[in-house]
């Protein structure tokens, strides 16, 4: 229990996301859920339940790890229903930071702008994505 070990949270990072890179003929509603349920319910939900410790923080701040909104249709090709759950989670931000701010509490986004790439990265986009 973090309250009791560390008496408060100050700090909010929702960093957890599901991926599935797929057309929305390859995306079974399962994978949609999934990724829906994490990415944009557990944001909601981790900063919702973690809102009363925060108000008592003297330094509070929710950090999601989410893109900025670009509507162009580039960033939903070939992947809507990720782009649709990871631009949740920055949906969270805009309208978080807003109801938050008379709290203290700051709410803000990071998207890093370079990939690292990892493992996992070709394991999502195969051996070429090291050159993308």
């Amino acid at each position: 229990d973090a309250i009791a070990t560390f008496g408060g949270i100050d700090i909010l990072i929702n960093n957890a996301s599901a991926i599935s890179l797929t057309g929305t003929d390859q995306t079974p509603m399962k994978t949609y859920d999934l990724m829906h349920g994490i990415n944009v319910r557990g944001t909601y939900l981790c900063s919702k339940l973690c809102l009363p410790h925060l108000q008592k923080s003297s330094f509070a701040r929710i950090l999601n790890i989410s893109p900025p909104l670009n509507m162009k249709s580039l960033w939903f090709k070939n992947h809507t229903a990720y782009t649709m759950a990871k631009y949740g989670m920055s949906m969270c931000v805009l309208g978080m930071a807003d109801e938050f701010r008379d709290n203290n509490i700051a709410v803000n986004a990071l998207w890093p702008r370079t990939a690292i790439y990892t493992a996992a990265m070709e394991m999502l986009g195969g051996s070429s994505i090291k050159e993308q």
